[in-house]
């Protein structure tokens, strides 16, 4: 009950001892709410010990597996752009504007590559669902960061890319 600004009364050690609660046994078996001061020593050391153990505990793993699936995600999405972008224009121009109208190659090629982007989505959310749990736990703070960071970006890169190639390959 002390405090650093001694412009307020401060109670008297009777006055915490009033407050303590009635206990039936002996006077020389009477705990005291307060501390010894080398309990206290006991109890700082302990706790400093568990945080530097529950620090070292955490490993970056998670953080480091979420880059690395964002990553993944982003160069196989960038593949699929690119080949999709620069095959889109001659295909158009040698059939004709509707898919229905290009080969049978080519639709099975566009289909295939579809849904790898969807695949690359798929794991874009599941980067951004692992870096945000790294980050907030601190298994793997800045990979966890960065891993949202590339996880966010790549879906503007890669369909920028499509645009890009698709028009200049026309």
């Amino acid at each position: 009950m002390t405090s650093t600004d001694f412009s307020y009364p401060q109670p008297t050690d009777d006055e915490l001892a009033a407050q303590q609660p009635r206990s039936p046994a002996p006077p020389s078996q009477l705990v005291y709410a307060s501390p010894r001061p080398d309990d206290l020593a006991d109890a700082h050391a302990s706790a400093a010990a568990r945080m530097d153990g529950a620090a070292s505990a955490k490993s970056p793993t998670l953080g480091k597996v979420a880059v690395v699936f964002s990553i993944v995600a982003m160069v196989l999405s960038l593949a699929a752009s690119v080949i999709l972008g620069v095959t889109v224009g001659p295909s158009e121009a040698a059939s004709g504007y509707y898919f229905t109208d290009t080969p049978d190659w080519y639709q099975t090629l566009a289909t295939v590559l579809v849904g790898v982007q969807g695949l690359c989505t798929c794991s874009g959310l599941t980067t951004i669902v692992l870096g945000i749990t790294a980050a907030a736990t601190g298994r793997g703070r800045t990979p966890g960061i960065i891993a949202i960071a590339i996880a966010a970006i790549a879906p503007f890169v890669s369909f920028g890319t499509f645009v890009a190639l698709s028009f200049l390959a026309a």
